[in-house]
């Protein structure tokens, strides 16, 4: 009268393996794309750090009514902002100036150049850039995963900052 049948339900070990295999592939094919999107992610933040740091330079000097600038230094990828004290008519960075703060570039930044003399731009309390050059600050970073350059404008008669990034 009652019939039992044996179920033939569930997965065999060869099944799980199999599954397992392709998964393994999936991701070792995935893993180059992983890099190159963290190496991209990383440069474009502190891309936008130095243009964070222009933009609070040229706020601050609109609500503090004092000149402040940003430096930058080629040779070791830093970034300074600070407090335009000791020669505000000269437009430049002194040593003795009131540094506000002081960033280093990340190793993805493999190249940092500007067309300003002297690496610095300073904000007048309008909000105007002076700076002696073309206002152009470049970035670049070169890495097995990726190639990557961002353009910097800061525009003198308003201050306002723009940027372009190419990824290749």
């Amino acid at each position: 009268m009652f019939r039992f049948f044996k179920s033939q339900r569930g997965i065999t070990l060869m099944e799980m393996m199999i599954t397992a295999v392709i998964i393994g592939i999936v991701s070792a094919m995935a893993v180059p794309r992983f890099q190159k999107a963290s190496d991209r992610i990383q440069f474009a933040s502190a891309h936008r750090d130095v243009i964070s740091v222009l933009r609070m330079a040229r706020s601050m000097a609109v609500a503090d009514k004092h000149q402040y600038g940003v430096h930058f230094e080629e040779s070791d990828r830093t970034v300074t902002l600070f407090k335009d004290k000791v020669n505000p008519e000269d437009f430049t960075y002194d040593s003795n100036d009131s540094i506000v703060r002081a960033d280093t570039l990340p190793h993805e930044f493999n190249y940092l150049s500007t067309d300003m003399e002297d690496n610095t731009l300073v904000f007048e309390r309008s909000g105007t850039a002076h700076f002696v050059g073309g206002g152009n600050i470049w970035s670049m970073a070169d890495t097995p995963d990726l190639f990557a350059m961002y353009t910097i404008n800061v525009l003198a008669s308003t201050g306002r900052v723009r940027d372009e990034a190419y990824y290749y």
